[in-house]
């Protein structure tokens, strides 16, 4: 079920945790496997190469996962994706793949296999992860969960949503990534989409939009990069009212290229509820919806 508030607008859900499954008072809108692996509290890199960690790590990574760590990490993802692809209903469910920075998943067990990086930011995540050989069996399980949620499950509306896609030659590899793992890009009505969060995605959404089925633009995200921002970092509040004339440029050439090809363009903020001015430029702009992690009202 939808929400909606004086706007107009209608939010849906960006499901971060599995305890969101009990409130379904908004519809699921994109589920993030970035959250759910913090859940899980393993890093990928130490389900896929758990026989890399030292014996200490390995020892509780065994206690954990019940002595098979990649089948535990795959089948406790795969379980989430099939409550919340059942919880959609007959509307499409989409599935965020994995694009956080290595800090991020600095507390997880295991992640002393993963390379300190000065600016993870900046660093490898996205596609120029998946594409990496040291993590390229974590993608790997990453995709099976996916597919079995989608082929064994019978969850065929999950779509996937590719994050830190840089340039062109980023997301054709994303796609010939995925169809190496029996993801395929059109097969059984998987459509891919393409998460907006860098100013070239916007700049240039016409040519990224031939390698993908859909965007996804992340306000948030997007103006992060396009402001030089740290969103933790408490004296910078620019996100919170989202009225940059640059970041709506930005937006705004994104929804129209995406309009002009006639393929689907939802938007993400965390912080849409605090900015009035930003909903009602998103609805001039002829946005409808917008997935977001904080209820109205």
């Amino acid at each position: 079920m939808e929400n909606s508030d004086q706007t107009g607008l209608h939010f849906l859900k960006l499901l971060q945790s599995t305890s969101q499954f009990d409130n379904q008072d908004l519809g699921i809108g994109l589920l993030s496997l970035d959250d759910f692996i913090q859940e899980l509290s393993i890093h990928p890199d130490a389900a896929a190469y758990a026989t890399e960690l030292g014996e200490e790590s390995q020892q509780q990574l065994l206690a954990l996962s019940e002595g098979s760590p990649a089948e535990y990490f795959v089948s406790m993802l795969t379980e989430r994706l099939v409550v919340a692809a059942r919880l959609a209903g007959d509307q499409p469910l989409l599935i965020r793949m994995t694009g956080a920075d290595s800090h991020q998943r600095s507390q997880l067990l295991g992640a002393e296999l993963e390379e300190y990086e000065v600016n993870p930011l900046l660093g490898l995540r996205g596609v120029s992860r998946y594409a990496d050989e040291g993590h390229r069996k974590s993608f790997e399980l990453e995709c099976e969960a996916i597919k079995r949620a989608r082929n064994a499950e019978g969850m065929t509306n999950i779509e996937l949503v590719i994050p830190f896609v840089r340039t062109f030659s980023d997301a054709a590899t994303a796609i010939d990534l995925l169809a190496e793992q029996g993801l395929c890009r059109g097969a059984q009505g998987l459509n891919v989409h393409l998460m907006a969060e860098l100013p070239a995605n916007a700049l240039l959404t016409d040519k990224f939009l031939q390698y993908f089925d859909g965007l996804v633009v992340d306000v948030d995200q997007l103006a992060q990069f396009t402001l030089g921002l740290d969103q933790t970092h408490p004296s910078l509040e620019y996100l919170h009212d989202a009225q940059n004339e640059a970041v709506l440029s930005l937006v705004a050439q994104a929804l129209a290229a995406t309009s002009a090809v006639n393929k689907p363009c939802r938007v993400v903020s965390s912080y849409i509820h605090q900015s009035p001015n930003l909903q009602q430029w998103l609805q001039d702009h002829g946005v409808t919806e917008v997935i977001t992690q904080h209820k109205t009202g």
